[in-house]
């Protein structure tokens, strides 16, 4: 993430913490070298962040259906950190950087669940455009909203860890 960015950010509306979803890593989300191939870690990234839309009250899908959008990704990067294997259950944590009024940064880690070992780290962020036009669009004030529970939802997943059962753990 860049410096700059996040000099310019207030931070009061957004999560300081981790969201965390349980992955299983599946022996098609290795390569030959026994380990999760590093193109997986953004799809196991993108999960936690559909989960965290879900527990937030609303899906992707209906966000993109009921507003027009389409919220593609305009930058992403992943850390490799130490290797994964299949039947190995990662914990992947995401959390929210920075939402401006076009775009939302966040930032991912994973863990194998069970000795917090770190797997990866990576961040992304996604562009809010009209599905129509293609063209940048403001957020959905709703949509922005969401993310003012997100320390709410974080607490409460500390206190109930069976929340973290999500995807395909």
């Amino acid at each position: 993430m860049s410096s700059l960015l996040l000099a310019s950010v207030d931070r009061s509306n957004v999560g300081n913490d981790f969201y965390r979803v349980n992955v299983r890593v599946h022996w098609a989300d290795t390569d030959a070298a026994g380990v999760v191939w590093f193109g997986n870690f953004l799809r196991f990234f993108e999960e936690a962040e559909d989960e965290l839309f879900r527990a937030l009250g609303r899906t992707r899908m209906e966000l993109v259906e009921d507003f027009g959008i389409l919220m593609p990704r305009v930058d992403a990067s992943c850390k490799f950190r130490s290797p994964a294997r299949a039947e190995e259950v990662l914990e992947i944590g995401v959390a929210v950087e920075s939402i401006t009024e076009r775009r939302i940064a966040y930032r991912f880690e994973a863990r194998e669940r069970d000795t917090r070992r770190l797997v990866c780290d990576g961040a992304y962020r996604v562009a809010c455009v009209s599905k129509k036009t293609f063209k940048a669009t403001e957020l959905p004030v709703e949509l922005r909203g969401l993310f003012k529970r997100m320390n709410e939802l974080v607490t409460a997943q500390r206190q109930d860890k069976s929340e973290r059962r999500a995807g395909w753990a």
